[in-house]
C-alpha cells in the first residue's frame, strides 16, 4: 500500500455542466486519496525526512532492553542515509532504499541484493517475497530471500500494488481511459485477472487468505461526500461475486480477516462487514487519527485531542466493543505484530495485548520515527543504520 497531511474534504459546488463538473470531482478524489495514503504511509517515508536533522543515535540502556546488535551483522549501515524502508517477511526483513534492495536474515546476514531505478519505489511484503513498485511510473518487480522472481512494466501509470499471501500481485493504474484498472498477477508474473473501474478510484486491496479471489474498496463522491463501496471478486469468474452498498468513509486499510469477514479502517471510522459486504458494526472515533495499524483480526487506531492533550489506542478486535486505552504520555505510531500492538512514543516502546494489557515498555536513549519488529526483535532505524534490541513478552 500507494504526500503530507490528509486534505480537508472539500464542498461540492453546483455543477453548471454535468461534464465539467464529473472532472471536478475526479480530480477531487484522485487528491484525496493520494493525501490520506501520504499521511498513512508515513512510516515508509517520514523517518528519512526528520532523522536528517536528528542523526546520531544510541541503543537501549542494558537495564530496560537487552542489546543484541553485537551478536549478529548489526548495526546495518545505510548508504545514503534518509530514504529508506524496512518490513518483515518469515525470519527475515526487506530493506529498500533509493538504488538497492536488500534481503537480511535476522542477524543481519546480506541474503539477496538487487539494484533498481524506480523514482519513487515503495516496498511491499508477503511472508517470502517482496514486491517493489514504482509510484508515477509503469515497472514493478517481485524478489525472493535469493533472486528476482520476475520484473514487469504496466501498460500505464502505477499508483498502488499488494502482494498476497501466496505472492499474487495486485497492480492498480490509472489512464486517461480508466479512473482504475487493477490487474492480478500470477506467481510467474501472468496477467491472470483484470477489473476497470470507470467512476471510481480503487484505494485499496485485500487478498483472501487463500489468494483465490480480494475484496477492493472504490472511492466515489455523491452529494459532496465522499463514498467507499466495496467489491468481492473470484479470480476465477470475470464478474463480481457482489458489489456493497456504499458507505460514507475514506478508507485507509482494508483486510479480509480469519472469519471471512472484512474490516475497513477509515479515517474518521472502523467499519465491520459481513463476508457478504453487509455493515456488521460501525465506530465513530471520537477524535482525529494520528496513526493506524491493522492485521484484519486486530485493528489499532491512534486518535489524538491536541487541545485537550488527550491521545487514546482504540483496539477493534473482531466483533463486540473496542478496547480504549488512553495514553498519558502520548504516542506517535503504531504497529501490529501478530497479537500485539506495538507504540512508539518518542523514546519509549510500549506492547499492549488485544485486550488493551501493557505488556512490556523499553525506554530508549534516544527518540526514533520507525521501528519494525520480528519474533523476539525488534529493529530501530537511525538516520543511516539500523540496529536491534532484544524483547521478552
Amino acid at each position: 500500500m500507494a504526500v503530507d497531511d490528509v486534505s480537508d474534504l472539500k464542498e461540492k459546488r453546483e455543477k453548471q455542466d454535468e461534464k465539467d463538473g464529473l472532472v471536478r470531482i475526479a480530480v477531487i478524489l484522485f487528491i484525496a486519496a493520494l493525501a490520506a495514503i501520504a499521511v498513512f504511509t508515513r512510516h515508509s517515508w517520514y523517518p528519512a525526512v526528520y532523522s536528517a536533522f536528528h542523526k546520531g543515535e544510541t541503543l537501549p540502556e542494558e537495564s530496560v532492553a537487552e542489546e543484541s546488535g553485537k551478536q549478529g551483522e548489526f548495526p546495518i549501515k545505510i548508504d545514503g542515509g534518509m530514504g529508506y524502508q524496512l518490513l518483515s517477511m518469515d525470519n527475515a526483513l526487506a530493506l529498500l532504499d533509493d538504488s538497492k534492495l536488500h534481503i537480511y536474515n535476522l542477524d543481519g546476514k546480506l541474503m539477496n541484493e538487487s539494484m533498481h531505478t524506480y523514482a519513487n519505489p515503495i516496498l511491499r511484503v508477503s511472508p517470502s517475497k517482496a514486491l517493489v513498485y514504482d509510484v508515477g511510473g509503469t515497472m514493478f518487480r517481485l524478489e525472493s530471500r535469493y533472486k528476482t522472481v520476475y520484473e514487469k512494466e504496466a501498460d500505464d501509470v502505477i499508483y498502488l500494488a499488494e502482494v498476497s499471501d501466496r505472492d499474487l500481485v495486485g497492480v492498480v493504474t490509472r489512464s486517461d481511459k480508466y479512473l482504475s484498472t487493477l490487474r492480478i498477477y500470477d506467481e510467474k508474473g501472468e496477467n491472470i485477472f483484470s477489473y476497470y473501474s470507470y467512476d471510481g478510484r480503487i484505494t485499496n486491496i485485500a487478498f483472501n487468505k487463500d489468494s483465490s479471489g480480494a475484496v477492493i474498496s472504490v472511492l466515489t463522491a455523491q452529494g459532496g461526500e465522499l463514498l467507499s463501496t466495496l467489491v468481492r471478486f473470484d479470480f476465477l469468474k470475470p464478474d463480481p461475486i457482489w458489489v456493497a452498498d456504499p458507505v460514507p468513509a475514506l478508507p485507509m486499510d482494508l483486510k479480509i480477516n480469519s472469519n471471512d469477514t472484512i474490516s475497513l479502517t477509515g479515517d474518521d471510522k472502523y467499519i465491520l462487514f459481513d463476508s457478504n459486504g453487509v455493515v456488521l458494526e460501525r465506530s465513530d472515533y471520537d477524535n482525529a487519527v494520528k496513526d493506524y495499524a491493522s492485521s484484519g483480526d486486530l485493528t489499532a487506531v491512534i486518535t489524538e485531542n491536541s487541545a485537550l492533550r488527550k491521545t487514546a489506542l482504540i483496539e477493534f478486535h473482531g466483533a463486540g466493543d473496542p478496547v480504549v486505552t488512553i495514553l498519558e504520555n502520548g504516542a506517535d505510531d503504531v504497529y501490529i505484530y501478530g497479537d500485539q500492538v506495538l507504540v512508539l512514543s518518542g523514546d519509549k516502546i510500549r506492547i499492549f495485548s488485544p485486550g488493551g494489557e501493557n505488556m512490556y515498555d523499553a525506554v530508549l536513549e534516544d527518540q526514533f520515527e520507525n521501528v519494525c519488529k520480528n519474533g523476539n526483535y525488534i529493529f530501530l532505524l537511525g538516520y543511516d543504520n539500523i540496529n536491534r534490541i532484544q524483547v521478552r513478552v
